[in-house]
């Protein structure tokens, strides 16, 4: 057997060969056919297995090297033939390979028809790709490439019946034609012909499907010839359109087991970036479209997933930009076409949309691609009433869609509508069972309907009441509590009550808002439904204040409604965040400054885009800040009545960019220009200086060149430690120090080291040792910087660390003078005070901490109780309540708030809280007991002797026994 490399010198060899001929040639020497003779070796089998091999593995240019030398030799003229045109269609070479193919002098056979009419089809000819289909036909009756080639253009076309007769002959084959070829190829297009009868005749596709994948690709790519990619590629694709992508045996499985042979393929690498963007990484997509281009510049898969890619993050122009390039090669190519026409749509271009579809209804009148694709990036944007025009379009041209039916029911999921949901997906199934997209929304419409409900004056809330108990009415009456002042705000009256739901797992809450089990977060508002994870599910990842989420949720349905969905990103965002009832917080402001001093500011136009996609750890939380800080710009700059001004003209359809020149009388680059100096005033307001950091490479120069300049050290040491360079940072500290004892930036480096260096250790002794390098330096600090924060407040720990509560309390006053927004003042001094039993004291300390930190339920309950103790019991319920919007399944908490509507003789209320007692906690018998005597005295005694026999039951003791006649 031949090896490798001997393979490789054959290509080597005979391309030389054929150079050295075409040279020879050209001089028109009669030494040209000696030159000849002596270089190049006969042509053999071997040698274009070769070529066969390299074209299999992605060497395209290599391969074509060696066919184009065995062209003139009339045993392999036409294999390599065709060979060559293989090679020119997989790099992009069209028009090329069609000119080879047309001029050679060989009769032609169904192979090379077929090939010209594959290439056809790649620039748009698609008559010449019948006729060509045709031809190979005439030639092969049983051709199955031709006849796939066939069906396919012709569905592509419009003409559903003859593509349907075209498809049956490979149902026929199947069925009745006997026994299989062992040639992978004929497999291969005999499966895909076969899936596609079986989805447009509506006959049996699952088991079908299942043939095709186990009886017909598998034993192509695995018994009969392993290296024939297009089988393992068909498998992949089929796997993929039904979102079966399992990276050990599913679609991600086929396509890197390709990859691992050719990692060429522009189809394995398109396959995959296709699951990337189910997962929202453009990244990853991004990468498999370039990689796939660097092979194929024409390939028009990579262009249109780039194209999807990019409406996906609305970037809709260079959409447009990347289907003409699609274009430019193939002008009737209609997914291109459909992809062009809704980036315009989504920018609210009529004549554009107008445009592509007169190009498409001149390829395919009855285009169902076209409206699917128009479907999806309305649904992505919110448009539901336009997606579900263009969806039910689509299903009525090509009612075998299964996947047209489950991208209808998942919108009609986002917009609140479940009963269609449940009819769009029922059908969907019935169509095809394969598909996993559909099995997750099906299931989650089970668990919808399970779902307990409580319904107020503007709000229907979902829940789980065994594992949520209490949850439905809470949330139900805060919405109620809240929806006056919202929707007047923004001058918006909601025409249906808001939908809120809260999902068990952050699975089953992903896949309620984007059909995949996969993406995470919180909370996401679609319009009138708010969908949550349960606090409970939330409490191990992040903990949220359901108030702050669920106003903030309930701003985006009023901003949606009040533009029919058409608001930016960044302006729904930042008036949520606006809304919400705490301020900004001080790690958001130390964010903010940071990104001023650094000139990182979004501008108006890439904005979204850190929502969408953050490039950076912190560009997510920098969006949501910047976003109402621009909010807050505008309404100071503008007026608070721009707000509704700006909403009202976004529901015209008016752009961003018209919208800011028309109304605010602001180009958008003016508006980025005009807020970044409005910017750095607060932040100098704040107390922070916007000046830009030094640059480290700079100062690292300037300090080799001065040795001994203390200034430029300890302006190089805290460069340094901004940058992560910990270990660079402190020997130029401590050479700063050396020079001037008293260097500011080298003094702020080397305690703030020291002190993250305590913070972190284990060992009690070492902790000690750097507190005790730490203390004098950050005490010099704060004599040198008098104004500055950071000493007081690493003092402060330092010393509580020591145990030293007098100084302790010392230095957090002094941090609180300095910046009375960082929490950590607020928080020592109330655990101190509260240490020391002086709650009187601790009081104001715990209110301004609740105010600047909504997220922990233990300050509230420190207020409550001291109010409590002190007979305060008005402010005392007060309080519980904010707790229990922080953790609402505390079982202190309601308690407390039980007793307390006992003590006010509120009955019904302190019964209404023991009874959520026992279901928090059903084991406990004293709750049952609360409850028990609670229903009593509001006049329940059917409840009462019910909660009474429980008690019993749990505890034969119980005093609820009084109460068992």
């Amino acid at each position: 057997m031949r090896t490798g490399a001997q393979n490789l010198e054959t290509v080597r060899r005979v391309t030389r060969a054929a150079l050295i001929a075409a040279v020879v040639s050209a001089m028109g020497t009669a030494a040209a056919s000696a030159a000849d003779g002596a270089a190049k070796p006969p042509a053999t089998a071997s040698s274009i297995d070769n070529a066969d091999d390299l074209l299999t593995r992605g060497a395209y240019a290599q391969a074509a090297d060696v066919y184009a030398s065995l062209a003139s030799d009339t045993r392999l003229a036409e294999r390599a033939t065709l060979g060559l045109a293989r090679c020119r269609l997989a790099t992009g070479q069209y028009r090329r390979a069609i000119e080879e193919l047309s001029k050679s002098a060989t009769p032609s056979t169904p192979a090379r028809l077929v090939l010209l009419a594959k290439l056809h089809n790649r620039v748009g000819e698609y008559d010449d790709t019948l006729r060509f289909a045709k031809k190979a036909i005439e030639l092969d009756a049983g051709h199955a490439a031709a006849r796939r080639v066939l069906a396919e253009t012709l569905e592509l076309l419009g003409r559903r019946d003859e593509a349907l007769t075209a498809y049956r002959w490979f149902d026929e084959q199947l069925v009745v034609g006997g026994e299989l070829r062992r040639d992978a190829a004929w497999l291969t297009d005999m499966a895909v012909g076969y899936v596609r009868f079986s989805r447009l005749s509506r006959t049996d596709l699952v088991r079908r499907t299942e043939f095709a994948l186990a009886e017909l690709l598998q034993p192509a790519y695995e018994r009969i010839d392993r290296g024939y990619l297009p089988a393992r590629i068909a498998a992949a694709d089929l796997l993929r359109e039904r979102f079966n992508n399992d990276e050990t045996d599913g679609s991600v499985s086929d396509y890197a087991a390709a990859l691992r042979i050719n990692e060429h393929l522009p189809e394995a690498h398109v396959g995959l970036g296709e699951i990337a963007l189910t997962h929202w990484n453009f990244e990853k997509v991004e990468r498999r479209v370039e990689i796939a281009l660097e092979v194929n510049p024409r390939f028009a898969p990579a262009l249109h997933l780039s194209a999807k890619n990019l409406i996906l993050q609305r970037r809709y122009k260079q959409a447009q930009q990347t289907c003409d390039r699609v274009l430019d090669t193939n002008p009737n190519d209609v997914i291109a076409l459909s992809l062009a026409a809704a980036a315009c749509a989504c920018r609210y271009d009529s004549d554009g949309v107008e445009h592509y579809t007169k190009r498409i209804a001149a390829i395919n009148p009855r285009c169902a691609t076209l409206h699917r694709v128009m479907a999806d990036a309305y649904s992505g944007i919110r448009q539901y009433e336009d997606a579900e025009r263009e969806y039910l379009r689509a299903i009525s041209i090509d009612p075998t869609d299964a996947n047209a039916r489950t991208e209808l029911g998942m919108m009609y999921m986002q917009w609140g509508r479940e009963t269609r949901a449940r009819d769009a997906l029922d059908a969907a199934w019935v169509l095809d069972s394969f598909n996993e997209r559909t099995q997750f929304t099906l299931e989650l419409l089970e668990q919808l309907e399970k779902m307990d409900r409580v319904e107020t004056k503007h709000a229907i809330v979902k829940f789980d009441a065994l594992r949520d108990p209490g949850l439905g009415t809470l949330v139900g009456n805060y919405l109620d509590e809240i929806y006056d002042a919202v929707t007047g705000d923004f001058d918006t009256k909601l025409e249906e009550k808001t939908i809120i739901e809260f999902f068990p797992t952050m699975r089953a809450f992903a896949v309620r808002i984007t059909g995949k089990p996969w993406i995470h977060t919180v909370g996401a508002c679609t319009g009138r439904v708010i969908a949550l994870a349960s606090p409970r599910d939330a409490a191990h990842s992040v903990r949220y204040n359901i108030a702050d989420v669920i106003k903030h949720e309930f701003t985006h349905t009023v901003t949606l409604a009040a533009t029919q969905n058409r608001i930016p990103h960044w302006f729904t965002e930042g008036l949520a965040v606006f809304q919400e009832d705490s301020d900004r917080s001080f790690a958001w402001m130390e964010l903010l400054s940071d990104t001023v001093r650094r000139d990182r500011l979004f501008t108006l136009e890439s904005i979204d885009w850190g929502f969408i996609r953050p490039r950076r750890p912190n560009d997510r939380q920098l969006a949501y800040a910047q976003s109402e800080w621009m909010c807050e710009y505008i309404v100071q700059r503008f007026g608070y009545d721009m707000i509704n001004t700006m909403l009202m003209e976004l529901r015209k359809k008016k752009t961003q960019s018209d919208l800011f020149r028309d109304r605010l009388g602001i180009s958008p680059e003016d508006f980025d220009r005009d807020f970044r100096l409005w910017a750095r005033e607060r932040v100098r307001e704040w107390g922070y200086d916007p000046a830009p950091p030094d640059d480290v490479e700079t100062l690292r120069v300037r300090v080799g060149a001065d040795k001994e300049n203390a200034s430029l050290l300890g302006r190089l040491a805290l460069a340094e430690l901004e940058e992560g360079n910990i270990v660079r940072a402190i020997p130029a500290a401590r050479r700063a120090l050396e020079l001037n004892e008293n260097q500011r930036e080298a003094l702020q480096t080397l305690g703030t080291v020291l002190s993250a260096f305590a913070r972190q250790s284990g060992d009690p002794a070492e902790r000690r040792s750097y507190d005790a390098e730490a203390r004098p330096l950050l005490e010099r600090l704060a004599r040198v910087d008098a104004e500055g924060w950071t000493a007081p407040k690493l003092l402060a720990e330092i010393a509580l660390r020591g145990d030293r509560l007098d100084d302790a309390t010392r230095w957090f006053e002094r941090l609180q003078s300095r910046c009375p927004a960082d929490p950590v003042s607020w928080r020592g001094l109330a655990g101190i005070l509260l240490q020391r039993r002086q709650y009187d004291r601790a009081l104001p300390q715990l209110v301004e901490l609740a105010r600047l930190d909504q997220s922990d339920p233990e300050v509230p309950v420190q207020i409550a109780d001291i109010h409590r103790k002190a007979g305060r019991f008005h402010e005392a319920r007060y309080w519980y309540r904010r707790a229990n919007f922080i953790d609402p399944f505390d079982t202190h908490t309601h308690r407390a708030l039980g007793e307390l509507a006992k003590r006010a003789g509120d009955a019904r209320a302190a019964l209404s809280e023991f009874t959520l007692l026992t279901r928090l906690e059903p084991q406990r018998a004293e709750f049952f007991e609360l409850a028990a005597l609670a229903a009593r005295d509001a006049g329940d005694n059917d409840a009462a002797l019910a909660f009474a026999r429980q008690a019993v039951r749990l505890d034969p003791n119980s005093p609820a026994r009084s109460l068992i006649p």
